[in-house]
């Protein structure tokens, strides 16, 4: 979409970063230490917290349409927040620099309302939880990419381009590292089959842990960082800033492309990512089923969190520092492509091998596959980014396209196995896989379209 720039306002791009230097080892672990923390946030409540409190809190029978009506309307406000923080942070002028006052205000709030979330059980009814999910959720939402928006723009302005494939590398690293342990840790401790008391135990448990990690990574991440502050003092105006998000895909093509297929991947992740809680639960366990290697009763917070998510994170985790090795030397592009097909075949292996230990094997591959592209996608996307000095615009915008996923999937995954449920041989899933297979085919094969970028 094209936007004219007749709005009679004066729109002062921010003065470029000086050249940048080569970061040491030290610094680009430094630069993605937040991840770790962030990711554990996120994994922790998405895989395994919010699913369980949906199921456990306001019942089993309508749990897909209820977890979609708690995610969407905070992620629908992340598409937003995402973008313009990350612009808003583009002509900041602090003296500590343009990303860390968006890092430590965020966090601040976010810590706040996790501990609200907390206690949510306790302080109020189960006709009003719904309502109070929803709305802390949204907050959630706001506070968190408040702080990890504009920080997305860190590598760009810190890492020269030679170095970005490693640094992607470690990016790709400590976010696996921050979703292994967050799945573990929440898979161990949330429960959805102990007691209300007890179960009301360990969400504040997890809530807590969840904020008192925060604060430690966020704070070694803010005193060990250093930024340059913009030299000149620029004025900003949210309007002009708006208006300039929306662009002609044939203003910038290889980076409107490269936006398409992060949309169309991350459907397919975030379609399924939702419910496999749901479907361990309604497909693999029972009555008097028993965790294959742990031994202990079935619940699809331990099988997920503490087997099957670690299964696929740990194979994702040498193949994420690899796989950004290999795109430095001979392309992004072709990972891309490895990674989707990897995706799709697992899918294949979910609708055909509904085992524990097919479950298990498929998340081996799947890890591979999923590594490989995380490793990558920022790197491909740093790549594409037009040459202007507004990368927290456009980083903001991937972002999003990573967060608007979240919304389509949840949505069409909710309406699909609400609709199919009670079918025989758990037909919704089959169904919900196989659209995941048209996302990862679909978004692997826009990825050809990319011209600039090997």
């Amino acid at each position: 979409m094209e936007v004219t720039d007749n709005s009679g306002g004066v729109v002062v791009s921010p003065p470029a970063i000086a050249t940048q230097k080569r970061v040491s080892l030290f610094d680009q672990i430094s630069i993605n230490v937040f991840w770790i923390a962030n990711n554990f946030h996120w994994q922790a409540l998405l895989a395994i917290v919010l699913p369980s409190m949906v199921a456990k809190l306001l019942g089993d029978a309508n749990k897909d349409i209820n977890l979609a009506l708690v995610v969407i309307w905070g992620t629908l406000a992340a598409v937003l927040i995402n973008p313009l923080a990350g612009a808003i942070s583009d002509y900041a002028t602090f003296r500590m620099g343009r990303r860390r006052p968006f890092m430590i205000v965020g966090t601040i709030f976010n810590v706040i309302v996790l501990v609200l979330f907390a206690f949510a059980p306790r302080w109020f009814s189960s006709t009003a939880l719904l309502i109070t999910f929803i709305v802390l959720f949204f907050m959630l939402q706001v506070t968190n990419n408040l702080a990890n928006a504009p920080w997305s723009a860190i590598i760009a302005d810190k890492v020269p381009q030679n170095q970005r494939g490693l640094t992607a590398g470690f990016y790709g690293l400590f976010t696996l590292l921050g979703l292994a342990v967050g799945s573990v840790v929440a898979g161990i401790i949330v429960n959805k089959n102990d007691a209300l008391p007890m179960y009301q135990n360990e969400i504040v448990q997890i809530f807590l842990l969840i904020a008192i990690v925060q604060i430690i990574l966020v704070t070694y991440t803010v005193l060990t960082v250093k930024e340059t502050p913009l030299q000149a003092h620029v004025r900003f105006e949210l309007a002009p800033i708006l208006k300039k998000f929306w662009f002609k895909p044939s203003q910038y093509p290889d980076l409107s492309w490269v936006l398409l297929a992060r949309l169309l991947v991350m459907m397919g992740i975030w379609g399924i990512f939702y419910f496999l809680q749901y479907y361990f639960d309604d497909v693999l366990g029972g009555h008097g089923v028993k965790t294959i290697i742990l031994g202990s009763n079935f619940s699809g917070e331990l099988f997920s969190g503490a087997l099957f998510l670690p299964v696929v994170l740990v194979s994702a985790l040498p193949t994420s520092l690899i796989a950004g090795w290999i795109s430095d030397h001979f392309g992004r592009k072709i990972m891309v492509y490895i990674s989707g097909i990897m995706m799709t075949v697992v899918c294949i292996a979910f609708i055909l091998f509904q085992t524990q230990y097919g479950a298990l094997i498929a998340g081996l591959f799947f890890g591979i596959g999923y590594g490989a592209y995380t490793s990558v996608d920022w790197a491909l996307a740093a790549d594409a980014l037009p040459p202007t000095d507004e990368a927290g615009k456009f980083l903001g915008i991937w972002s999003a396209m990573g967060i608007l996923p979240q919304v389509i999937g949840i949505t069409i995954g909710a309406v699909i196995l609400q609709a199919l449920r009670g079918l025989p041989n758990h037909f919704g899933y089959t169904v919900l896989f196989l659209v995941t297979i048209v996302y990862f085919g679909l978004g692997t094969l826009v990825i050809k379209q990319v011209k600039g970028v090997k």
